[in-house]
């Protein structure tokens, strides 16, 4: 079992924020999705996001890279607060080139992979590293090729997306979200599209980032996940966190009545 929340409880004061969310609110009208919700990942921590459907946990980390703008709150990635500004009908990006630029530094894993279907693997690994980021394709083709083999498809470089399993395209999606070098990794609900006998190839990969100090939001319904290889889980219920703590203190001795319902549904 790996504990992250032991190995990083000691030092957390020492840590920078490497993502920061204070008091943000999103609304789709007339339902109001997130209604204050504030977290903090210092560097190295590993973040499991858990919720039922219609908590807000997806669209916490839709905002967080900017997918949706929030309404109201701060979002800090590396201690760069996003700029907002109030527009007639809703709120927008003050600068969408600080966005773009502050999206190189977020890396994201979609529960559907969203891979590109026209590109093999290894094109759709080294896209954001040479268009995006403008670095030298030869050395962007070598990372890649690096990064295939860790998550285990560096035989199916050359192959497209429709022709890997669900697990393998996922894996291919971590690896083209960490070929862009980021601070954090983001990830929706990443096993939730596979077969049950494909979970566990990813989570192993998952594991594996965890264990080198990666930064990393995982929004998933995985428990073991959030109980072995998180160093803190944050529940949110209707918009908002009903509860968080360390792994073995929010999973032994909830507090929350509707967290004990959550587990006890699980």
């Amino acid at each position: 079992m790996f504990d992250r929340g032991t190995s990083l409880a000691a030092d957390n004061k020492n840590r920078t924020a490497a993502v920061s969310v204070k008091n943000l609110r999103k609304c789709f009208r007339p339902l109001e999705v997130l209604k204050g919700v504030s977290l903090e990942a210092c560097e190295g921590e590993v973040i499991s996001i858990l919720g039922s459907s219609g908590s807000g946990k997806i669209d916490v980390l839709r905002c967080i890279n900017m997918l949706e703008v929030p309404d109201s709150g701060e979002i800090c990635i590396g201690g760069e607060m996003f700029g907002l500004t109030k527009g007639r009908c809703k709120t927008q990006p003050a600068d969408r080139r600080q966005v773009d630029r502050l999206r190189e530094h977020i890396g994201m894993v979609f529960q559907n992979f969203n891979l590109w279907s026209h590109m093999t693997i290894l094109e759709n690994v080294i896209e954001a590293p040479v268009h995006v980021q403008k670095r030298n394709r030869a050395e962007c083709i070598e990372e890649a090729e690096a990064l295939l083999e860790r998550v285990g498809i560096a035989d199916k470089r050359n192959y497209y997306p429709a022709h890997l399993s669900g697990g393998q395209q996922q894996r291919a999606a971590i690896a083209r979200a960490l070929a862009q070098r980021p601070k954090v990794m983001l990830f929706d609900e990443p096993t939730s599209a596979l077969d049950p006998e494909l979970v566990g190839e990813v989570l192993k990969v998952m594991r594996s980032l965890a264990e080198e100090g990666r930064t990393m939001l995982v929004v998933t319904h995985e428990m073991a996940f959030a109980r072995d290889g998180s160093s803190r889980v944050v529940f949110l219920h209707k918009g908002v966190v009903e509860e968080e703590g360390a792994p073995d203190e929010i999973f032994q001795n909830p507090k929350s009545d509707r967290f004990k319902q959550f587990l006890s549904n699980g």
